[in-house]
């Protein structure tokens, strides 16, 4: 095949080998190629865009014997609010100024039936570069269609399931802090209500108002996590970098977490020998440790938690490793997706967001995070963050 001189490069004709095969030999196997094609609807139209050649396929693709098409302006095959578009004129324009026009869309069978069609029209040109006509190929794509439907329908479907079990869980999440909070303000009222002299017991103070913060604490923690999600969908998660040791911040977070993991009889042990010192959003960076970390103890209970701190070849690498319940290996390559939660609500509590915000936070500074887990053994997370701002 060549380009016709003068016609835009996607015109084409047809150009001979010239090694004793005449034209009309090579017309005959056209004919003949075209004839025996039954999955491609081919046709010709003229310049106006009447059919003028009809093969097998377009019979089988849209319903019409060729005695039937011939000679009928090819908008036919169009859905009445295309045709009021002025659709079949636009793909003509399109075919004669650029050489070739293609869409996918909807296409009307002789019987009415619609039909999803991929369809390619191209310019005709002679040996002399007049435009002769243009020739058409549709193929009929309903089943791809469908069956691309099917899977956004189940991919919706799955996205409302989990939208519905975030609602539930972000329901419970949210009030669980609520009812002991509510609870110890109600009895420290009742205490003044009832204190002889004006006085209450101190210690009774300051153990209610320990729990009332603790709990408002949580509150805010679940808050912040879903204006989080919010900021990182709309793009706005910024960092702001400052210098900071990173061995220092890691042990502020596990002695604010040893007291959580002493209750449910785990130990936190760190290795970080020497100070890691860097460029990082360190609210950030510590919203990543603190979920690691509290994961590690969460799903661990019971069980060691090992810490790991080092810098190496211009990269902080953090390993938080536990040897609790482990997760699923089908579960393992979502671990990071928004709402994943690779264990049952029930028993341990979670929105499902702490390891997706801790995802998106390294990324963001340049790094990466992995995770490797045996069930019934333990997981490790694994993070890398560069030393300075990428």
């Amino acid at each position: 095949m060549e380009d016709t001189n003068g016609c835009p490069g996607s015109a084409r004709r047809i150009a001979y080998s010239g090694q004793g095969e005449s034209k009309q030999d090579t017309a005959d196997q056209l004919r003949l190629l075209i004839e025996s094609v039954t999955d491609h609807a081919i046709l010709t139209l003229d310049l106006d865009g009447y059919v003028a050649s009809w093969n097998p396929g377009a019979e089988r693709i849209k319903g019409y014997r060729a005695d039937e098409i011939l000679g009928q302006h090819f908008s036919r095959f169009y859905p009445p609010e295309a045709v009021a578009r002025d659709r079949p004129r636009y793909g003509l324009d399109v075919a004669t100024r650029e050489g070739r026009f293609e869409e996918d869309g909807w296409r009307v069978r002789k019987d009415g039936r619609r039909f999803w069609a991929n369809v390619v029209i191209t310019a005709l040109y002679d040996e002399t570069g007049q435009l002769r006509g243009f020739g058409k190929v549709t193929r009929d794509f309903t089943a791809r269609y469908q069956a691309q439907e099917q899977r956004e329908m189940e991919r919706l479907r799955e996205a409302l399931r989990i939208r519905d079990d975030f609602l539930s869980v972000a329901s419970h999440e949210l009030r669980t802090p609520l009812t002991p909070l509510q609870l110890k303000l109600t009895a420290m009222r009742r205490a003044i209500d009832n204190a002889s002299g004006g006085l209450l017991p101190s210690a009774r103070v300051e153990r209610d108002l320990d729990v009332a913060v603790r709990q408002v604490r949580k509150l805010v923690d679940l808050v912040d996590d879903l204006l989080d999600v919010s900021r990182i969908s709309v793009g706005k998660l910024t960092l702001e970098h400052v210098p900071a040791d990173l061995t220092a911040l890691l042990r502020e977070v596990i002695a604010r977490y040893l007291p959580q993991a002493t209750q449910v009889g785990s130990t936190v042990a760190l290795d970080a020998p020497e100070p890691v010192r860097g460029e990082w959003d360190t609210r950030r960076v510590e919203q990543v440790m603190t979920n690691l970390l509290s994961n590690a103890i969460k799903y661990g209970e019971g069980k060691p938690v090992h810490v790991s701190l080092r810098a190496e070849g211009g990269m902080a690498l953090l390993n938080i490793r536990d040897e609790g319940i482990g997760i699923a290996p089908e579960a393992l390559p979502h671990v990071f997706d928004r709402f994943m939660r690779a264990v049952s609500g029930h028993n341990y509590s979670g929105l499902g967001l702490g390891l997706f915000i801790a995802h998106q936070v390294v990324t963001a500074h340049g790094g990466d995070i992995r995770v490797s887990s045996v069930v019934g053994q333990g997981s490790t997370f694994s993070v890398r963050l560069p030393l300075g701002p990428t």
